[in-house]
């Protein structure tokens, strides 16, 4: 080439776009981040008061509570029904209304009562009593057996039952009522003396005996003849005194003598003389 062409290949290279060459392979820097600009600092207004909440009306207060947190509803117990007499114990005490008995006050209130339901069992038991004890048996065993039906439970009641049964020779319900009578107080002496005295009618001597026994036990008294009538016409009831008298003095039968006397209390110590009074 010649020095001419060599200078005009020179000045046209100067001319033309650089041509950029592969890039060598390397590691490449993370960009760093461009700082944001931080913000100026804004004046906060100062925080209003929070309204005070408005208290709930007490409807929506107890619509609001949950629940779970409610208070339980006690159960209501429901009230018994009163026992009113029956029919025929109604027509009765229309019968007594009629006659003397209805010209006395208690009796009339005694049968007000029960006519309406609000006699108590003892109530109603006193008013039978009070029959039975001016002879008119059956009338009293109606109002007894109503009284029985207000308090099943009561010893008493069965008692005074069995008494008027044995008044009309109803031997075998007086004994069963006396029975309950015990079953439910065993340590009541006269419902003891009284079975003693059916099984006695009875002819059950043995059971009889024992339960004279038992009566005696828990009440001396009974077998006093002031006390209760009854023992005059009781056969038995000297064997049961001696048989009671057997346990108490031993197996001799016969009673022991002690010795030695016990000792009197010495008398208490008299009080000291008053002085006597100042003279002036």
């Amino acid at each position: 080439m010649s020095r001419s062409s060599a200078l005009l290949f020179a000045v046209a290279l100067s001319l033309c776009p650089a041509v950029a060459a592969d890039p060598v392979p390397g590691p490449t820097p993370a960009p760093s981040p461009a700082p944001s600009p931080s913000p100026a600092p804004a004046t906060s207004p100062a925080p209003s008061p929070a309204p005070a909440p408005a208290e709930p009306a007490p409807g929506e207060a107890a619509a609001a509570a949950p629940a779970a947190e409610s208070a339980p509803v006690p159960t209501p117990v429901p009230t018994p029904e009163p026992i009113l007499p029956t029919a025929e114990l109604l027509k009765w005490g229309q019968r007594l209304r009629e006659g003397q008995i209805g010209q006395e006050p208690n009796a009339v209130a005694y049968l007000d009562l029960i006519d309406k339901g609000d006699a108590t069992a003892a109530q109603a038991g006193d008013f039978a009593t009070y029959l039975g004890k001016r002879g008119m048996i059956r009338l009293a065993l109606a109002y007894q057996e109503h009284a029985l039906k207000l308090a099943p439970k009561d010893p008493t009641l069965w008692l005074n039952l069995g008494t008027l049964q044995s008044g009309l020779g109803k031997h075998s319900s007086a004994e069963s009522s006396y029975r309950k009578a015990v079953e439910l107080d065993p340590n009541n002496a006269l419902a003891h003396y009284n079975l003693g005295a059916v099984l006695d009618t009875k002819k059950n001597y043995d059971e009889a005996i024992e339960e004279y026994r038992r009566a005696l036990v828990l009440d001396p008294d009974l077998g006093d003849a002031r006390k209760n009538p009854q023992v005059v016409n009781n056969e038995h009831l000297l064997a049961v005194k001696l048989q009671i008298y057997q346990s108490q003095t031993g197996a001799f039968g016969l009673p022991l003598v002690q010795m030695q006397k016990p000792e009197k209390p010495a008398p208490p110590p008299s009080p000291p003389p008053s002085p006597p009074p100042d003279k002036k």
